[in-house]
Parts: C-alpha cells; structure tokens; sequence
C-alpha cells in the first residue's frame, strides 16, 4: 500500500468512527413525541393584538437525519390583525452544555426568532421575545402538557415587561 491509500484509509476510519459516535442523547430523544402532523384551530380574543378571531394551525414535524434536529413546519391561518395566512420553519434541538431546548425559527413575514425550553413531567414550556413592527419588544410564553400520545394542551401568552402576561391563545393540539 503506498502512503496515499494509507491516509485515505485513516481519514475513511476515523470519519466512520466519528459518525457512530455522534447519537442523539435522552434529552433531544423526548422531542419524539412531536413527530407527526398536528393542528390546532380555535379564537383568539380581542386584545392588544387587535380584534380577535378563528385561527388553525398545521405544524409537520420531522427529524433531520441523524434525528439532532426536530425541523417543524408550520402553516397558520390567523385573523387579518395577526397577518392572515403565514408559513414557518423551525429547527428544535437539545443543547447539552445550556441544558436546555433551543428553537430557532423562521417565517415568511420575514421574522426570525429563538426561543429557550425545557420540559417539566408531562409540561414544556418555551419563552421568546420578538420585535413587533412598531418597534416594541414584547416576550412570548408558550406552554404545552401533553395529555395522550396523540393530544396536548397549548396555551400562548405575551408581556410587555415579563412579569404581567395575558393569554393570546389557547387549544387542544390533535395528531392526524
């Protein structure tokens, strides 16, 4: 064998070996439960938002090969004061040196945002904040219980200032 094979076959091994090491850990593994199709419909209240109305909601969620990132893909159909119809992606993962969940998303309104989360029994819980196009800052809650392998609770919430929060929206999530 001449020196050249032999670097070809160190470089091959070594890439192999790197690739069965890398598994996915128990943390990101608990974001199986998302797998799948799910919607959510139900009415938005009047408030600061505006006037309120019906919303659904599609989220598609699948690993990424190597099963490191949950990529979601979202399809909203709001009402007109919360932009009507929208798409989003969003990539989910476990960070093991933060020791939290990360999601970081984009939109087709041309928003991107990350948000932190953990998980608490059978409850996630995701916090954010996002610019609104006025210019202020508003922080973002979003929780989720599960209540069956094919069904969770959401509830979404805003605050100006992190400490008062008031319900946007809320439903029961289902998997198709």
């Amino acid at each position: 064998m001449n020196l050249r094979t032999v670097l070809a076959v160190i470089v091959l091994a070594a890439s192999a070996l790197a690739q069965k090491q890398a598994e996915p850990g128990p943390d990101i593994k608990k974001l199986d439960y998302f797998v799948g199709t799910w919607t959510a419909e139900g009415t938005i209240p009047p408030g600061p938002w505006g006037a309120g109305g019906k919303y659904t909601i599609t989220h598609k969620h699948e690993w990424m090969t190597g099963k490191f990132f949950l990529i979601s893909r979202t399809e909203s159909n709001m009402p007109p004061d919360l932009g009507g119809h929208s798409e989003s992606i969003t990539f989910t993962t476990y960070d093991t040196d933060k020791k939290m969940y990360t999601a970081t998303g984009f939109d087709s309104g041309g928003g991107h945002g990350i948000d932190q989360g953990s998980l608490d029994g059978d409850t996630w819980t995701w916090t954010g904040s996002e610019k609104l196009p006025d210019g202020q800052v508003i922080q973002h809650r979003g929780t989720s219980k599960m209540l069956s392998p094919t069904s969770y609770m959401a509830k979404f919430e805003v605050s100006k200032d992190g400490t008062n929060w008031q319900v946007m929206m809320e439903s029961t999530v289902t998997k198709k």
